[in-house]
């Protein structure tokens, strides 16, 4: 069902800040399926009237409420250059939610009895030249991953991938690095602090995750997750990819702004070809990252995550329960075991990640104390802010369901 559109003026606002004037019109918001009109109007106009609006092509809303019925609100293009409209199933990539997914494929074989987070990753790694040279290579556990305090620093910031990327990209060479690759930025460089003494997000501390399941269980990462995690969702997991290559079916074309470092490697502007296949290879995300999913997937997943459906209900409140920070740590809210752990008056406690890609932004929570889940996604990195838009449409469910 459609319903509503956005006035012309509206329109032309929006095509010009894209450099798309002689599109064709824009459609108006698409409803997965009919619910309660109030609440879908309601989640409709607090989209249209986030500060930032125009600056993205479309935006994707999914709830899955008290009562586990899913809603989705659509607005917009997921493909300004064809005009196609964002649906339920247009795809984003995740970004950094995809930790969530890496830390429940973890939770799981713990649960299997495959490994425990005491488990040294020196006991599956040591002796092999590449993890000898990493930092904190002889004491870190894999809780100490799952938690960011393995003392890695983020790749993003480090001055040896950024030029890596850049000489390649100016060569034409191919930037899909392995996870080898990557957590070699690291080799030799001293530690940020000694394991379980502080606490530092880098993505490289997941990377050495995906390692541990693909020894562990002698398959793919991707292979493992989908066994372990994303076959016992309830349902929505079939919209769920691997973003592991540039061909991702029903993916948004999204929309980077980009830094000095994205212009100059070619990372800004429109992130896919006019076939839909993305113009850079996303790989090198990995278990940082690493999916192409729709709103109604991600929140599918965190509510099956925190009510017992994927992991039990003592794993779960073990993933949250972690987050009690430790000495020297600065980082707010508390990290958990691969999510935020936060809680605001009004809406009680509630588990949350955020994502970044070139041209996507994501963000999710699961509100604890009222069985509701919000994820959201939108087709641009500069776009409104997803953090007060996810309360905004969280409140509006909650005062729907009072």
């Amino acid at each position: 069902m459609t319903k509503g559109v956005r006035a012309p003026d509206r329109r032309t606002l929006l095509a010009a800040s894209l450099g798309l004037i002689g599109m064709a019109a824009l459609p108006g918001r698409g409803l997965a399926q009919p619910r309660s009109a109030a609440l879908e109007d309601a989640i409709f106009e607090i989209i249209r009237l986030q500060p930032g609006y125009l600056k993205t092509p479309g935006i994707s809303a999914a709830v899955i409420l008290p009562d586990g019925d899913p809603l989705t609100v659509t607005d917009g293009l997921a493909d300004p250059d064809s005009g196609e409209a964002v649906t339920a199933s247009t795809r984003f990539m995740s970004g950094s939610t995809g930790k969530t997914f890496c830390a429940a494929t973890i939770m799981r074989l713990a649960e299997e009895g495959q490994l425990s987070l005491s488990d040294k990753t020196a006991d599956l790694f040591g002796g092999e030249a590449w993890y000898d040279a990493l930092p904190n290579a002889g004491s870190l556990t894999i809780s100490h991953l799952l938690l960011h305090q393995g003392g890695f620093s983020q790749f993003l910031d480090m001055a040896d991938f950024q030029t890596k990327l850049l000489w390649d990209s100016m060569r034409g060479k191919s930037i899909a690095y392995t996870p080898k690759e990557m957590l070699g930025l690291l080799a030799g460089k001293p530690a940020l602090f000694e394991a379980g003494e502080g606490h530092h997000y880098s993505d490289l501390h997941y990377h050495l995750l995906g390692l541990v399941i693909e020894k562990v269980t002698g398959q793919s990462y991707y292979q493992a997750l989908d066994a372990l995690v994303i076959g016992r969702m309830s349902r929505f997991g079939d919209d769920i990819l691997a973003a592991n290559t540039t061909d991702l079916p029903g993916l948004a074309a999204g929309y980077a702004k980009g830094d000095i470092l994205g212009r100059l490697s070619g990372m800004n502007g429109r992130t896919t070809h006019a076939d839909g296949t993305l113009r850079n290879d996303p790989s090198l995300e990995y278990t940082g990252g690493g999916l192409a999913l729709t709103p109604r997937a991600l929140a599918q997943f965190y509510a099956d995550l925190a009510q017992g459906r994927i992991v039990t209900s003592e794993t779960f409140s073990e993933m949250v329960s972690a987050s009690e920070a430790p000495p020297n740590s600065t980082h707010t809210p508390p990290y958990g075991y691969g999510l935020y752990v936060t809680e605001r008056e009004g809406f009680g406690r509630y588990v949350t990640h955020s994502g970044f890609f070139p041209g996507y932004t994501s963000n999710v929570a699961f509100f604890l104390d009222h069985g509701v889940c919000v994820a959201i996604q939108q087709n641009s990195d500069h776009g409104p802010d997803l953090f007060t838009m996810l309360r905004e449409v969280a409140r509006a469910v909650l005062d729907h369901s009072e």
